[in-house]
């Protein structure tokens, strides 16, 4: 019977203790130093990197002085009312007159400002607390905006965090989002008239345990709206108060170790 020759050379020195054992090839090495560097660098990230938190809020762009609602004092018919919504009063101004029982009774307007709603026409019957109008104060003072904000996020919200905000109608991909500054956060939970204040309307739906935030708006002369965005130039358009608002605050950051361990 006919060997070849590295069989009977592998007869010979069955253990080939004398050759060099090969663990990996070049090609595995590579592959274990990159995995073994993404696995420092992802531990380094989650002990030494920061993963931004932002919490959501609405709220509405308002004037300093908010929204005063002029009720009737007195029952009777409304005999005259020459107002009409944009019009400018000035405080002690007469807005109105019912005719009561015990005569012609003048409504006065109690602050200066601006009509934004007439929620009763002439010839209309009052009661005592009727809603008549709504002025809104402070119209020559820059904008600001005002957040709803609920208890459980009262903590981590302070004056001077940032805060972004989104317009209806505005694009923030194109546009990006206004900016501004927290200046003020209620140290106890808003009461209804508190809200109604802010928006001109009854809060009948308003949560427990909600908080007025004030956001200062950041000026930009640069910009149309002259107000400061997240991108350059912001959209081309002028805010108006009582716009709708969605609010995100800058909660800072959190470790990702800490998401990971639940902490």
């Amino acid at each position: 019977m006919k060997f070849r020759f590295k069989a009977l050379e592998r007869q010979r020195h069955p253990d080939q203790l004398d050759s060099p054992l090969l663990l990996a090839t070049p090609r595995g090495w590579v592959a274990v130093f990159t995995v073994l560097i993404t696995t420092v660098m992802i531990g380094l990230w989650g002990f030494l990197g920061s993963i931004p938190r932002y919490a959501s809020a609405s709220g509405l762009i308002t004037f300093p002085g908010g929204v005063t609602t002029v009720e009737a004092a007195v029952a009777g018919s409304l005999t005259g009312l020459p107002i009409r919504s944009g019009d400018t009063v000035a405080i002690g101004d007469s807005i109105g007159t019912i005719r009561s029982s015990g005569g012609i009774v003048a409504v006065s307007a109690p602050v200066s400002g601006r009509v934004v709603a007439v929620n009763a026409g002439v010839g209309a019957y009052v009661s005592p607390g009727d809603d008549l109008i709504q002025i809104e104060q402070s119209v020559d003072a820059a904008l600001g905006a005002t957040l709803l904000v609920g208890g459980d996020m009262v903590p981590f919200v302070h004056p001077q965090q940032e805060v972004t905000l989104e317009l209806p109608g505005v694009n923030p991909r194109i546009f990006g989002r206004l900016k501004g500054v927290v200046v003020s956060v209620s140290q106890f939970p808003a009461s209804a008239q508190q809200v109604a204040q802010v928006t001109g309307d009854a809060a009948q739906h308003l949560e427990a345990n909600t908080h007025l935030v004030t956001v200062r708006l950041l000026d930009d002369p640069q910009t149309f709206s002259g107000y400061q965005w997240t991108s350059v130039s912001g959209p081309p358009v002028q805010l108006q108060s009582r716009t709708p608002v969605s609010g995100e605050l800058s909660l800072g950051g959190v470790k990702p170790v800490s998401i990971l361990l639940g902490v």
